[in-house]
């Protein structure tokens, strides 16, 4: 058993291997311990990480660490304290959440190269089309302050350098007024557009209606070996913690970090969740307009909300992931992505 102390509380973690760091997160349901075989394969190639969250596992469990918030400065935390510089991210539910909140936090730095993210609540919010154009101007704002990027050979050290030519900055500086709709002062810093709010929030409803054994029953037969395994950890997680974690969602403000976050990821769904329903299609035509070929939605048929207990080709789809140079071309790509229209 592994720990660190953050504060006043202790965060468990487990490790195997040695190579590029990975970070698994687990979902509202169990805690690292179903990570066991994901990181028994990707040991042979990767330093694979991981963690119980806050109210979960052997982590501590301090209410008012419960929020998504301070689960994704535990994440902060934890690398900093390991010096994980960059790292890729599997995501699992509310681990999803932590991912990808993480890396949109410190996209700056580009410290998550490239993540995968398994259940995570897509919800349609009811508001895409009207919500898409301002969105889209949030994008062509980022575009126009962004630096030269230089992608490199190592799949895992994305390398951002800034400008130096002159001629380049004065470009750039052009651009930026006309995202921002005009001219603007010598010396002032654009402004983004404000991505709408809508507080739609079905996750709240949902960890209401339900207790973590109720979620469970959603995933797997009491007659099932998995629902023994897991049933350990839910025993042992704090209620709290999974219904604290839903109180700041917005499904539209989600989808927003997602569609604009310029990260390869792969998005995992099994097509009969019991706990997070398959997104549609106007959830992955919104979701893809700003993406072109970085985001890869996958389903897999017959699978529920454990891809990496129920299908046994989710550790290749992992590991092929995490391997491409381009997510576009993975070989598995028409085998299991979504089908379009």
């Amino acid at each position: 058993m592994s720990a660190i102390q953050i504060g006043d509380d202790l965060v468990h973690y487990e490790v195997l291997g040695r190579g590029r760091p990975v970070i698994l997160l687990h979902s509202w349901i169990g805690s690292w311990r179903y990570w066991v075989p994901t990181m028994q394969h990707l040991q042979l190639k990767y330093r694979v990480y991981a963690l119980d969250l806050y109210g979960f596992g052997d982590s501590g469990k301090n209410p008012r660490k419960y929020t998504l918030e301070h689960q994704v400065q535990l994440l902060a935390d934890f690398t900093n304290h390991l010096g994980i510089e960059k790292t890729a991210l599997v995501g699992h539910g509310l681990g999803a959440m932590v991912a990808l909140e993480y890396a949109n936090q410190h996209k700056a730095r580009g410290r998550v190269p490239r993540m995968l993210l398994v259940s995570a609540p897509l919800f349609d919010p009811g508001d895409l089309t009207s919500r898409a154009e301002q969105v889209a101007k949030v994008a062509a704002a980022q575009k126009a302050r962004a630096s030269v990027t230089v992608a490199s050979r190592d799949l895992f050290t994305d390398v951002t350098m800034p400008s130096a030519s002159t001629a380049m900055r004065a470009a750039l500086q052009e651009a930026r007024m006309r995202a921002n709709g005009g001219e603007q002062q010598a010396g002032q810093q654009p402004t983004l557009p404000t991505l709408p709010e809508t507080g739609d929030n079905p996750l709240q409803a949902l960890f209401a209606a339900h207790t973590a054994e109720a979620l469970l029953a959603r995933c797997f037969k009491k007659s099932e070996p998995e629902y023994d395994k897991l049933q350990v950890d839910v025993a042992r997680a704090d209620e709290r913690a999974i219904k604290f974690c839903a109180l700041s969602f917005d499904s539209g403000r989600l989808l927003d970090t997602l569609r604009l976050l310029n990260v390869p990821t792969v998005v995992v769904h099994g097509t009969d969740d019991g706990v997070i329903p398959l997104p549609g299609e106007p959830v992955w035509d919104y979701l893809t307009a700003e993406r072109d070929d970085t985001l890869l939605p996958v389903h897999l048929g017959g699978v529920r909300h454990f891809p990496m207990l129920e299908h046994e080709r989710f550790v290749r789809l992992l590991s092929d992931f995490l391997e491409a140079p381009d997510i576009s071309k993975l070989e598995i790509k028409e085998r299991w992505r979504r089908r379009t229209r």
